[in-house]
Parts: C-alpha cells; structure tokens; sequence
C-alpha cells in the first residue's frame, strides 16, 4: 500500500512538474510570438518612415505621405520646384493608372478635373496643375481590370510599390514627357473606406474618371432639413436641384448630390450584373434581355405615386406596402399599365458587382444629378417657342456637347432593352446635335440633368433615361435626389 502511494505521488509530481514545464513553455512562446509581431511591426514601421524620408527629399515632385485606400494609391505631392507643374500621371511597376483629385478628409474630389487650368485628355486621365510650393492630394486608381491589379492590398497591412513613376511637364512651357522616377519603393498602409449605414461603395470607372465613391442606398428621404438614406418613408420630392445639392454637402465633407458621371458608373455597373437582366416573354423585344425597369409603368391608383423602398432587398417588387405578387408577364419595352398590368419588370433593386443592393436606379421618382447643358432655347428663330419636347433614343443623338460620358455602353442598346430615353427638344433629336447654341431644350437656357425617371415613364424610364426639361430652380412632386460621397 504504502508503495502504491509513493507511485501515486511521484505520478502526482511528475504531473504537476509537466504542466510547470509546458506553462513555461507556452509563456515563452507567447512571448517570442510577441516579440516577433511586435519585431515585424516595428519593421514595417521603420521601412514606412525610411520610405516617407526618402519620398520626400525629391524634387521637383515629392511625396509627402501616401497611403492605400480600396486599391487606391492615395498621395500627398508638392511641387519643390519654383515654375508651375503638370502632373500627367502615375505609374506603379509599369502600369499607368488614371489619377483624380482627392480630399485630405478621406473623399475622393470632382470626378473630372475642375481645379483653375487643370484637364483631362481623352483617355479621362486627370492632369493636375501644381504651383510652386503648393501641395494636393491625388489617387491613382489601381484596381484595374485583370488578374494582377497594379495596387494590391488584399490581406495586407502594408504594401511596397516598386517602380513608382510620375509623368510631368513644366507649365506654361512646351517641355512636356518628363518622368520621375523613384529607386526606391513606396511602403505604405493598407485600408478601406467605410461607408455610411444604408450606404453602398461603388467601385470606381476610369472610362467616366471616376473613383470609387460611396452612394445612398435608397433615393433621399426627408428629416427635418437632413437628407438620410432609410428604406422607409417615400422620397423626398418638391426639391430643386441647386437646394438638393446644398442638402447633400450639408452632410459634411465630402459629400454632394451625385455626379452625373457617377451616375453613369452605377448604371455601367449593374449592366453587368447578369442578375439584373431579365429574358423578355411579351413586347416588341420578347425573347430578349432587359433591365429590370423599377416602379416606371403605372398609370391608376394607388400605384401612381412614388412607393417607400423596403428593409428586405429580396423583396425586389414592393409595391409600398408589401411584396407584392405580379403577373408572371415580363415585359420589354416596358408598358404604361394599371395595378393589374404590372409584370415581371417592376422590380425595384439593382444589385453592383460588390453584391451590394442599390433601390430604385430605374423608375419611382426622378433623381437630380449635378449635370446641367446650357444651349440658347430656339435662339435661332426657326424652332417655335417654347420649343417642343420629346423622348428619343441614345443612338438617335450623335453630338452630346461635351457630355460624352452619357454615352451608353453598348450602341445597340435602346428602350428595348430597358435602359431608358432621353427628354430632350424634338428638331434636335432627331437631328445630329445634343444642345448645340440653336438647339434648344424647353424655354430655358440652363437643362439640368434628370436621370432615372418616375412611376409612370413606361419605356421611357431605365437606368440612363435623362430629362433634359427642367431647369434648375424648378422644383415637382415626382422629382427627388440622392447624395455620394
């Protein structure tokens, strides 16, 4: 017995001394595991500032700090020089990327270059004047297309872009094609920009010079004075666009009413989605595929009237109140109809290449964009006044004034497709000009931009349907906005 308790106590011991042993081998793991992260951090840190000095001792053009935000190379550059300079473009391990302004508040600037003497070629590259001494912030987009995007941040903290290029030329001189080039990498933080709650990242198009940015989820409802993205409540209408634009920057910095030609980078955007197409059963296009066309085709009570959006984006067909069943009809071109009529087109949600879910893109209430033309309304004498207005399709309109963004992605696509219209007057429409100084829209100078259309445009609503009839001040019942950031 007596031998059994010694056994029992020296298994005791060597059990107790066992779990001593491995607690202080699991403490010394932990602490070298420490210390490596900690080691590893302090590295990177130490190679971010060893870059950042670097970056900065150059000339003409330094780098103040940089970062990356969504695969966006975002710079701090000034201007060491003592002449004006033009930054042309950024390029990173031999690929150019298109460059746009940006705000030191983490908001990407003007989708086009809008600074005092500043351009764009006809590639939508920025081109940035730059004074001397004077400092700005610019991004260069990385996230192209392909499998190896130039700006790389998936599952990294830090990144180190080799090969960092600026293209420049000396203001108000023809010296022109004047590269940078640095012989060490930019290290830099990686992040992402966060949106706002009921608000969806819409990733950036170079085609437009757009960057990503983030959009209201829902057209624009009404608190107060306050304009908030919330699936209830029906959107807010009887606003102007230079007031709605003022709401929208209200918001704080960085935000603004939605750019026409971000817009136009939405729209491209759910174009290919393959969810948001349908296989047309009935109309003139039966067979084919169309854009799902939204809350555009109803012409009787209670329908005829701008619906609250809902907190389920499953539920693609609310009617205002619930989920409604429609008829198993899919229309395109879509039809002015009453309740009964609605079909398989009426639904309301678009969703982005993200798998975020936008509402109401097509159809329930006309959204302002920033976009405006200015042309002298019937100036010519030719036109009657006011002039007459009418719908005509994209490919009728071959001159677009320096609107060419607004162009469709596909030349083919028309009404039937689901896309939409545009409002603008009849002698030019169907004409070859888009406002030129005798082609007037309406009887005034000043068309602001429109896009989307409203309960009952039928056909003619769709994602890029754009009413040119209205001038900025004005303000109507099924006319409402939607702020970007």
């Amino acid at each position: 017995m007596a031998s059994g308790r010694l056994r029992a106590r020296f298994r005791g011991q060597g059990a107790t001394e066992y779990l001593v042993v491995l607690g202080a081998v699991l403490l010394v793991s932990i602490v070298v595991t420490s210390a490596t992260t900690s080691f590893s951090s302090s590295q990177s840190s130490i190679k971010q500032q060893q870059s950042q000095a670097y970056w900065s001792s150059l000339s003409p053009i330094k780098v103040i700090s940089s970062k990356v935000v969504d695969s966006n190379l975002v710079l701090q550059v000034q201007n060491a020089g003592t002449s004006p300079i033009r930054l042309d473009g950024v390029n990173v391990g031999g690929v150019d990327l298109p460059i746009y302004p940006y705000s030191s508040g983490d908001s990407y600037g003007p989708a086009y270059c809008s600074r005092p003497n500043d351009n764009f070629s006809a590639t939508m590259t920025c081109a940035l004047l730059i004074g001397a001494g004077e400092g700005v912030y610019v991004a260069a987009q990385g996230a192209i297309s392909g499998s190896s995007p130039a700006v790389d941040c998936a599952g990294k903290t830090t990144i180190a872009l080799s090969n960092v290029q600026f293209a420049y030329s000396l203001g108000g001189s023809s010296i022109t094609n004047l590269i940078l080039k640095g012989d060490k990498p930019i290290v830099t933080s990686c992040g992402v920009k966060a949106c706002d709650v009921n608000w969806v990242k819409v990733p950036g198009n170079s085609s437009f010079l757009v960057n990503d940015f983030c959009l209201m989820k829902y057209e624009a409802k009404q608190s107060g004075v306050t304009a908030v993205s919330n699936w209830s409540g029906t959107p807010w209408v009887n606003i102007n666009q230079t007031y709605a634009a003022n709401r929208c920057s209200a918001l704080g910095s960085g935000y603004h009413l939605v750019r026409d030609r971000e817009w136009n980078a939405v729209a491209s955007n759910v174009a290919n989605v393959p969810a948001n197409w349908f296989t047309a059963n009935a109309g003139a296009s039966s067979g084919s595929t169309c854009l799902f066309g939204g809350h555009m085709e109803c012409d009787g009570a209670p329908c005829n009237a701008a619906f609250n959006a809902s907190s389920d984006d499953s539920a693609g067909w609310w009617n205002g109140t619930s989920n409604a069943s429609v008829s198993a009809t899919a229309t395109c071109p879509f039809v002015i109809a009453n309740p009964s009529g609605r079909g398989l087109e009426t639904r309301r949600t678009f969703y982005l290449s993200t798998g975020d879910v936008v509402w109401d893109l097509s159809g329930n209430v006309w959204e302002w964009t920033n976009g405006a033309i200015t042309s002298n309304a019937c100036s010519d004498g030719t036109m009657p006044v006011p002039c007459a207005l009418a719908w005509t399709q994209y490919s009728s309109i071959t001159n677009f004034m320096g609107v060419n963004w607004t162009r469709l992605p596909n030349a083919a696509w028309n009404s039937n497709y689901g896309v939409g219209q545009v409002y603008v007057d009849y002698n030019c429409a169907y004409g070859s000009d888009f406002g030129n100084e005798n082609c007037g829209v309406g009887d005034h100078s000043t068309h602001a931009f429109l896009r989307g259309g409203r309960w009952n445009n039928g056909a003619n609503a769709g994602a890029w349907a754009l009413s040119l009839g209205s001038a900025p001040s004005e303000t109507f019942g099924s006319g409402g906005f939607r702020c970007a950031r």
